[in-house]
């Protein structure tokens, strides 16, 4: 994730900057390692501006938020620390006190008109805004102080805004939609035919004989204890009546003692039989009473993989209803997995040796056919062009991909790259530097994704020239 965040710096650096008030009067999330070297609220120095706690926390929840998005909503504190969000955050806080400061110099300064415009934008009438205030856990003061911050970034980030000219829009305009006229020809896999014989197929499982592999197996000690003793229905109607509230239908409804008779008595047998499964297992794990030994594999009839994990992590599985039996485990022995003997490998060495040789034939037919080949003219093609192309959605994606990032005139793909299973030769007859079609339908998406990349480029040009200029002191340590 940071490496992705790294590499993608320009495309998000401009969005770091554009004010939120979302999370400004969340919970303040522990320092971890930081230490402190100051005063309670001021953690940097940059110049004359001063970074807050409050600043800091404001970068640290818009941080996590993102992150959090990105991660499909399943980022937690611990991740995040992993992660280096906090360091991350403290960074972020310092380059938004260096354009503070710079935009202090250029005499740019916020109102108190500017504050309310905005907090009406945000909240539409006093009393939501109050509301909010309570729900955060913030005074007006507070959180106006805030903001303002980031208001002046806004006014600062306004007043360097640049355009792009008709040269930059061409320039990322031809990157997205250069287009090339070409020829194809699909080979599919399934149209070639290779034989095996029997000598072929034991020298394959001789060199590879390591591939095939016995399962690991695990041998267990363990007492079966079912669930199966003779009971009388009054003693059921009255556990159904003590724990009634434990039998309902997927509406949240009691089920009666009819239709829910069988977990009942089930449940009755789970609880009278308890002491006597305690008592096996307890001998059991001496190695005493009347157990049985099986070797099974994780996936077995006899314990479900969820308690088989526990048994392999453990050593011991505690009683345990499975399958209406109380089941009760010791872990004797892990069977490492060993090659498989010859003729209990030859079909999956023969899918693996028939696959091989199909992809080499594959392979050998589209050189052959490269020099000379008869294939289908389908026009200008861009990378966003993949319904053109007869193959699954995701391999004609993968083809235009290797296309346009190849220097060859001539030449063939294998899709997909994993095992593949065609061969596509193409011949480019024609380029266009520009697809103007695409460019003028695309228009709009072009202007915004160069603004955003010329601008973003100018603030990262900035910040660093400027954490060179500024005098900046923290006060917290690793």
């Amino acid at each position: 994730m940071i490496e992705w965040m790294q590499t993608h710096r320009r495309w998000l650096v401009i969005t770091i900057w554009i004010a939120t008030i979302a999370f400004i009067g969340a919970g303040f999330v522990g320092w971890g390692q930081f230490q402190f070297g100051r005063s309670a609220d001021e953690i940097a120095k940059v110049g004359n501006t001063k970074v807050s706690i409050k600043d800091f926390q404001q970068a640290y929840n818009q941080l996590f938020e993102e992150f959090n998005k990105a991660m499909g909503g399943n980022l937690d504190e611990a991740t995040a620390k992993k992660l280096g969000l906090d360091k991350m955050a403290l960074q972020r806080a310092i380059e938004s006190a260096i354009l503070r400061e710079y935009a202090k110099s250029l005499d740019l300064k916020v109102t108190d008109e500017d504050v309310a415009k905005k907090i009406l934008e945000y909240f539409k009438d006093e009393k939501t805004y109050k509301i909010y205030l309570k729900n955060t856990g913030q005074t007006a003061k507070e959180f106006e102080e805030q903001l303002k911050k980031q208001l002046l970034i806004e006014k600062l980030l306004t007043f360097l805004h640049l355009k792009p000219s008709n040269t930059e829009l061409l320039t990322i305009g031809s990157a997205l939609y250069n287009a090339d006229k070409i020829e194809i020809k699909i080979i599919n896999k399934n149209n070639i035919n290779v034989t095996i014989n029997e000598q072929e197929i034991k020298k394959f499982w001789q060199k590879n004989k390591n591939k095939y592999l016995s399962s690991k197996m695990y041998k267990v000690a363990y007492i079966k204890i079912p669930l199966d003793q003779e009971v009388k229905e009054s003693e059921l109607k009255n556990f159904y009546e003590q724990n009634k509230l434990n039998y309902k239908n997927d509406k949240g409804e009691i089920l009666s003692f009819e239709k829910a008779k069988e977990k009942v008595r089930r449940d009755y047998l789970a609880k009278k039989l308890k002491k006597e499964a305690i008592i096996a297992y307890k001998k059991l794990k001496n190695s005493k009473g009347d157990y049985k030994i099986a070797t099974i594999s994780i996936n077995n009839d006899l314990i479900d993989i969820e308690n088989m994990q526990k048994l392999i992590s453990h050593g011991y599985l505690k009683p345990t209803v499975i399958n209406n039996a109380y089941i009760s485990a010791k872990l004797l022995e892990e069977i490492k997995p060993k090659p498989l003997p010859f003729e209990k490998a030859k079909s999956k060495v023969m899918e693996d040796l028939l696959n091989q040789k199909t992809i080499n034939a594959l392979v050998q037919k589209a050189r052959e056919l490269l020099p000379n080949f008869k294939g289908k003219d389908i026009g200008f093609v861009t990378k966003y062009d993949a319904s053109k192309i007869n193959l699954p959605i995701a391999l004609s994606q993968e083809f235009l991909f290797k296309l346009f990032t190849s220097y060859k005139p001539t030449g063939y793909f294998l899709l997909p790259q994993k095992n593949p299973q065609y061969a596509i030769l193409y011949r480019i007859k024609e380029q266009k530097l520009l697809d103007e079609e695409k460019y003028e339908k695309n228009k709009q998406y072009i202007y915004s994704l160069t603004e955003a990349l010329i601008n973003s480029e100018l603030l990262e040009d900035l910040i660093k020239e400027l954490s060179q200029k500024y005098k900046i002191i923290t006060y917290v340590k690793d």
